[in-house]
């Protein structure tokens, strides 16, 4: 009498509990890789931003006026604006639609009262700051985005 070969049923079992420990460990640390690249990811189109707004700055300043740019120039799509991609970059924490829209502050500096999470961002042409128009939270830093 042949023998056939094969697994048996404790072998089976012993490597699907192996592998839902696996899962155990490896889904959560996965979704926390989520977080932070959404985090890095903002803090990157914020900077990006700010150099973009300094840069313009900088211009302004040796053409002989220090003037920090417009929202016009910020949005501008028509080759007048200061972005590469002659748009403003999308906010990755927007959740809207409204991806890459400015709000102009109601004054100089941002306050709290400026945030409607409307746009994507709250812009200060007088100062030249710039934020996220989002109230959520950040999971990694437990900062709200609005304070980026």
């Amino acid at each position: 009498m042949k023998r056939e070969k094969g697994f048996t049923l404790i072998e089976l079992v012993m490597v699907i509990v192996i592998l839902g420990i696996l899962a155990a460990v490896a889904i959560p640390k996965y979704v926390n890789m989520q977080d932070e690249a959404k985090s890095a990811a903002a803090k990157g189109v914020i900077g990006t931003v700010r150099s973009a707004i300094a840069i313009q700055y900088a211009k302004n300043a040796l053409a002989g006026t220090a003037t920090f740019p417009t929202i016009i120039q910020l949005t501008a799509t028509d080759g007048t604006g200061i972005f590469a991609e002659n748009k403003m970059p999308d906010s990755p924490v927007d959740k809207g639609g409204n991806l890459n829209d400015v709000k102009a502050s109601a004054g100089s500096p941002i306050v709290a009262g400026d945030f409607d999470q409307a746009t994507a961002y709250v812009y200060d042409a007088t100062g030249g700051e710039i934020r996220f128009n989002n109230l959520d939270t950040d999971p990694i830093t437990v900062k709200a985005w609005n304070t980026f």
